[in-house]
Formats: structure tokens, sequence, C-alpha cells
């Protein structure tokens, strides 16, 4: 197992029930407890989250309350079983609508500026670039999840640069780093590394 020594894992879908992560408190804990042994002391947990319910109040409401009570579960399970873990939570924002309001602390990384998007069914949209620009221009730092695994990356890898340049950061999965998700998504996220 890689030791990962004081890192913060950004991107995880540990709130029991709430998205295609862990389905019970119990898994959310195996998952933790391998995070902690490998050294990561700090996890900001990110479960899905559509863009488009920002534009209808109840459907936002039920869909915050959801995500609060599973965090609240998540948290005491967290606290006695690794109170030396620091937890906290944000969203993985699915730009389905591409001007979300992102002024609710809890859609951003432990109610940060940061805020972890990623764009529909792992594809790159037209204007992306655009999108990053408004997003920062409403004061948020816009993290793409996962740039690597998008399936049209490399027909256009400039795409990132042009990301970076709009004021975008980038987080890659471990496990495009270590080939899950085969070569070419490997490829891609070493060389964005490569690139800084």
């Amino acid at each position: 197992m890689t030791q990962l020594d004081g890192v913060t894992d950004l991107h995880s879908h540990l709130v029991p029930g709430v998205d295609d992560g862990a389905r019970t408190v119990e898994e959310s804990l195996e998952g933790i407890s391998r995070m902690v042994e490998a050294g990561v002391g700090r996890i900001v947990t990110t479960p899905h989250f559509d863009a488009s319910l920002c534009r209808d109040e109840k459907r936002l409401d039920t869909r915050l309350a959801e995500l609060d009570e599973g965090f609240e579960i998540l948290r005491a399970a967290v606290l006695e079983a690794h109170p030396e873990l620091e937890l906290g939570r944000g969203q993985e924002v699915l730009l389905d609508d591409p001007f979300p309001d992102l002024s609710d602390p809890r859609l951003r990384l432990a109610g940060t500026r940061f805020v972890l998007v990623e764009w529909p069914r792992l594809s790159i949209p037209p204007s992306t670039p655009d999108v990053i620009e408004r997003i920062r221009g409403h004061g948020w730092i816009p993290i793409i999840a996962h740039p690597e695994r998008y399936r049209d990356i490399l027909k256009d890898i400039g795409v990132v640069a042009a990301w970076r340049r709009a004021g975008a950061c980038l987080q890659m999965n471990h496990g495009s780093l270590v080939g899950r998700y085969g070569r070419g998504p490997q490829a891609v996220a070493m060389h964005l590394l490569e690139g800084g």
C-alpha cells in the first residue's frame, strides 16, 4: 500500500446511502480505515450533487437535508472509530447547469472558496473555459474532478491548459495513477502530473 502521510483527500463518496458510493456506515468506515492506514489525515467527502438543483428551491432543500443527515451520521461514526481523523464535507458538483449558485458553503470543499466540479457524462462540453471563468467571477475556485478520465480528453488535451488559464485547479484519482481505469487515463494522468 502506498503511504500518503499528511495527505488530505478531497474526492470521495463516503456519506452512506446518498449516491453511488458507500451504501452503509459500515462501508464508509471500511473505506476510511483503509485511507487512514495509508496515511490520510483529513478527508473532505464529496457526494454527487447536480448543479441543476440550485434552480429549484424545494428540490435543493430536500437534497441538502438528505446530505446533512447522512454527513452527521458519518461524522458521529468517524468520531468514534477514528477520532484522530479530520472530516469535512463538500460536494462533487455535476455541471448539468453550467452556472449554478454555489453560495451555500455546503456545496464547496469544507466551506472554502474551492468547489469540486465535473462535466456531465464524462464528456467535455463546448465552452468549458467560459464556465470556469464565470464560476471564478463569483469568487469560487473550481477544481475539475478526474480530468484524466474524460473520454475525449485525448482528442484535445490542450483544453486542460485552457482550464488552468481560466483559473481552475485539477484533481486526479489515485485509481487513474495506478492504472485502475486503464492505460489511457493512466497515461493522461502521468502527462498532466509531468506538465505541472
